[in-house]
């Protein structure tokens, strides 16, 4: 595949990327490409493991059904490893243990990334930064990314990536990566990108992956399966291919949930917040200047958000100031109602318990689940 017969249709999905005006649902579980990460950015104090594994199958003229002859298989794993630093920015690292980009074993990325726009009704798309270092080429990084929903199936990915010194060639280059996603169902997504080095090194091979992205149905997790020709997660590794090759492996996706209260090991006798039967503090707590107020529960005006399959089912809800939301756990699994920088805290909401917050000034305010940080969403509360 060469430079310019994915040019232009990647240039038309960063396009349609940046224009689009049709509102997105709620952020889903399977939202990225095997060789892309998008937007996605954990929420603070929370840390999230990828394990990505690709693998092909090695000897002479070997084939899958050699793995019960002559065959062996020859494993290029890639380890990410990130945490929620404040809202909208994680640090984290990434690592090959066998980089056929690099020539050698021992690629090390870390990294940090910034989303400063996130997606709501009115801009269904969003924006991130990411500055990284990769260890093996000496080479400073970056990214920016865009993603949006489209029709409400259709997931579009794109991503401008620069290197100071492409795969220790001394030479700087700029990469251009574009992908997609079609929903079949909140569970499943099939997915597929291309990347390639357009400007610095030259005659570089075209990288390109193919899957199937699960959502895990009662659970925090994601597995995909997966066909490429790329053998290293790391930005670098990312943008370019083997030539003629095609990998076969798979990605599984492990959020170390609530990893703030992990704390607690070493402080076994601290006390843990007073909770009453509905997982919440027993005395209403008022925080003027948050503009919110906790509880009580009970409100018979309450506007109902339903925690459902591990989603708020209101992703983004405008109310008027002196509002009450009340968020019900229809999971089997506790979850939590967090402000993003605070506000409140519901602690750990029980199946079937509520928890209720009383907004009393006009503002955005962003929240997440903290056992579960991919489970965000925004209340907008404006003037009656």
């Amino acid at each position: 595949m060469g430079r310019t017969s994915w040019l232009l249709p990647g240039i038309v999905l960063a396009g349609l990327a940046l224009t689009i005006t049709t509102p997105g649902e709620a952020q889903p579980l399977t939202e990225r490409s095997p060789n892309m990460e998008g937007t996605w950015v954990t929420s603070p104090r929370n840390l999230h493991f990828q394990f990505s594994h690709r693998f092909e199958v090695a000897g002479d003229d070997a084939d899958i059904g050699d793995l019960f002859g002559d065959g062996f298989l020859v494993n290029y794993p890639t380890f990410a490893l990130t945490y929620g630093v404040v809202p909208g920015v994680m640090a984290g690292v990434r690592y090959s243990s066998k980089s056929l980009v690099m020539d050698q074993f021992n690629e090390w990325q870390p990294y940090l990334k910034w989303a400063p726009l996130r997606r709501s009704s009115e801009r269904p798309w969003s924006l991130s930064i990411t500055g990284a270092y990769n260890g093996a080429a000496s080479s400073l990084d970056g990214e920016l990314a865009f993603q949006a929903d489209v029709w409400k199936r259709v997931i579009l990915l794109g991503a401008v990536r620069g290197f100071t010194d492409t795969f220790r060639t001394d030479t700087t280059s700029l990469a251009l990566a574009a992908g997609a996603g079609f929903r079949i169902n909140r569970y499943v997504t099939l997915t597929g990108d291309v990347a390639e080095i357009v400007a610095g090194v030259e005659d570089t091979p075209t990288g390109w992956s193919a899957g199937v992205h699960l959502g895990i149905p009662h659970t925090p997790h994601t597995f995909s399966i997966m066909a490429t020709n790329v053998t290293s997660g790391t930005l670098q590794g990312t943008s370019t291919g083997v030539e003629g090759e095609v990998y076969w492996g798979f990605e599984f996706t492990v959020p170390f949930s609530g990893f703030a209260r992990w704390g607690k090991i070493l402080k076994p006798n601290e006390a843990e917040p007073s909770q009453g039967a509905i997982g919440m503090p027993v005395a209403p707590a008022t925080r003027a200047e948050t503009g919110v107020i906790v509880g009580p529960a009970g409100n018979p005006k309450a506007i109902e958000i339903e925690i459902d399959n591990f989603a708020f089912d209101e992703a983004d809800l405008e109310v008027v100031v002196g509002t009450t939301v009340r968020w019900v756990n229809k999971d089997p699994v506790a979850h939590s109602s967090t402000g993003d920088r605070e506000e409140w805290d519901s602690f750990l909401i029980g199946p079937g318990e509520t928890f209720e917050v009383t907004f009393t000034r006009v503002g955005e305010f962003a929240y997440h689940c903290t056992p579960h940080p991919f489970m965000t969403a925004t209340i907008r509360v404006v003037e009656p």
